[in-house]
């Protein structure tokens, strides 16, 4: 039995040395796949969306790689929310499409067309809804009528804000929004004519007061009017092109520019005067150009400051990825978009994370209502599309900024490329 037991052993050595038994590799981890690391960013978000804040409040969140169309991340994509400012980005989309990015805003002086050249009649004062018009742009106009030996005005200065309509005030608005007051003639830091509330009115008393210092006689009122069709131009101001006045716009969220905008493209697009509803209707005929078919929303002005407004997480990234695949507008409406951790309302924002100085997105605020929706890059150089509409919550906006910045640095810093296990260090595959 003693020699049985040792040739039994012996066996099962030489067996084993042969390759019959393998032993079963310890501590070795498989190669992760692109399904496992897409998997694991759906749990990342699915963890951050378990905060306390959404027992009540509401989201929408829709993200899409630009290239493919594939939809990355998806909640409630068509759930409609009040976007606030993130309204914006389909004004400058359509203000891009339908102006064109070299656009200029004109504010011009004309006078009678038999007026004589030192002396003239009336002198008429013409706004086309400049928004970033400057008191020193003024100054411009009385030195060309200097320049054309202009030395007396016998008769009014008629301040001409037709270019516009006369609703001053946006649909929906909250009473504490009421001083924008938007008219075609204004300069946003002058304030409106007393008794009339007339932002034009307060731009001729500008131009009169001016007139008058440089030694421009003015015998006759301040009057609200029209040009008459024969009038002869005498000065014009130009505003920078639309490409700049978007970053002054999106960058810093300036609801001023966005409503004056918004009123021009109505006008442009469907005729003087421009009006909300044609701002409307202009902006609602790109987007179904873009879609294809009406999509399910609703968009009263220009800049998100109604609670009228509604659209989904759909939407705003149809509108991403579709300006994203138009080379001929997207520059200039990537350009104008605040870049975390840098300028604009994200600033002070996504600081020391991977999204810092690469994702630039819109936001969005009004009470109890916070968004987000812009593009990243991820790890791998992939372009990515995202909406993000948060809703109905009480207090501060800051959990529901840090949860967006917490998802877009998921999002920058997201790999397809499968991560090993080698020698107990993780490694991306090549």
């Amino acid at each position: 039995m003693k020699i049985y037991a040792i040739l039994l052993v012996c066996s099962a050595l030489l067996l084993s040395s042969c390759g019959v038994f393998t032993a079963k590799p310890v501590g070795t981890q498989l190669p992760a796949t692109p399904a496992d690391t897409l998997e694991k960013l759906h749990a990342d978000i699915d963890t951050v969306l378990q905060e306390t804040l959404f027992t009540t409040a509401s989201i929408g969140i829709k993200i899409v790689a630009v290239q493919t169309g594939e939809v990355i991340y998806e909640k409630n994509p068509r759930k409609l929310h009040h976007p606030a400012s993130t309204t914006k980005l389909f004004t400058a989309a359509t203000a891009l499409a339908r102006l064109g990015s070299d656009y200029r805003f004109e504010t011009t002086l004309y006078v009678d067309a038999d007026a004589d050249t030192q002396v003239v009649q009336n002198l008429y004062f013409k706004g086309r809804a400049d928004p970033v018009l400057q008191p020193h742009d003024i100054v411009t106009l009385v030195d060309a009528l200097l320049e054309n030996d202009v030395n007396l005005i016998q008769g009014d200065i008629v301040v001409d804000a037709t270019y516009l309509d006369t609703v001053r005030e946006g649909p929906g608005w909250m009473w504490d929004d009421r001083p924008l007051r938007i008219s075609a003639l204004s300069i946003r830091q002058i304030e409106p004519e007393p008794g009339t509330r007339s932002r034009a009115l307060a731009c001729g008393y500008l131009l009169k007061n001016e007139l008058e210092q440089k030694g421009i006689e003015v015998t006759g009122n301040v009057v609200p009017g029209t040009v008459p069709l024969d009038a002869r131009m005498v000065a014009k101001h130009l505003s920078p092109p639309l490409a700049d006045i978007l970053k002054l716009m999106n960058k810093p969220s300036n609801n001023w520019i966005a409503e004056l905008l918004f009123k021009t493209i109505g006008a442009e697009v469907m005729g003087e005067p421009g009006t909300w509803q044609k701002g409307r209707d202009a902006v609602n005929e790109f987007l179904e150009e873009i879609t294809g078919e009406p999509p399910v929303h609703r968009f009263v002005d220009g800049s998100g400051l109604s609670r009228y407004n509604l659209l989904n997480a759909e939407l705003l990234t149809q509108l991403l990825v579709s300006m994203h695949h138009d080379f001929k507008l997207m520059p200039e409406f990537l350009a104008s978009l605040p870049i975390a951790g840098v300028d604009g309302t994200l600033r002070n924002r996504m600081q020391g994370m991977s999204s810092e100085k690469v994702l630039r997105a819109k936001t969005g605020t009004l009470s109890g209502v916070s968004a987000l929706a812009g593009y990243t890059t991820t790890a791998d150089g992939e372009v990515v599309a995202f909406g993000i509409l948060m809703s109905h919550y009480v207090g501060s906006a800051t959990p529901a900024r840090d949860i967006q910045d917490q998802i877009g640095s998921y999002l920058t810093g997201f790999s397809r490329h499968p991560v090993s296990n080698i020698n107990g260090q993780l490694t991306q595959d090549e």
